[in-house]
């Protein structure tokens, strides 16, 4: 199983366009702002270039193979859960859970498939066990097509 670069941000085409035009309509109202504001979004612009920069274009193929942009259901620590696979950025307001591929978690399952199991550490020194029950493709409301 291969690991995800740690310094590289998995975005959907359409992703990656919804945060070019967030940069861009910041960048064009930038200076229109009172001082609180103008801080704020120098913040989110700075954010949004890091992202962008650090991105590769990717879209999940429906192979049940868990990584980024992929909704999972596992099994973890006895528990079930369903949550997104990648970066919050590329699932916006979404309320369901976002786990990084960079994650304890992420890096125990990238790769897996429905039925394989892996595990990882906590910090205190406990194992945790996480069995991969589906991983499919999001296709939330809140990324455009």
């Amino acid at each position: 199983m291969t690991h995800p670069a740690a310094s590289v941000t998995w975005l959907t085409p359409q992703v990656h366009a919804r945060l070019q035009a967030e940069l861009d309509g910041l960048m064009a109202a930038r200076g229109g702002q009172e001082s609180a504001e103008r801080v704020a979004v120098e913040a989110r612009i700075r954010q949004v270039m890091t992202v962008l920069k650090d991105a590769r274009m990717h879209e999940p193929a429906d192979d049940g193979v868990v990584e980024p942009g992929m909704l999972v259901t596992a099994v973890i620590d006895g528990e079930p859960e369903e949550f997104l696979m990648g970066s919050r950025e590329i699932f916006g307001d979404s309320d369901l859970n976002v786990f990084s591929e960079r994650s304890p978690l992420g890096l125990a399952i990238h790769g897996l498939k429905p039925g394989e199991t892996s595990s990882y550490p906590t910090p205190r020194g406990r194992t945790v066990s996480v069995s991969v029950v589906s991983a499919t493709p999001y296709a939330g409301s809140d990324i455009p097509s």
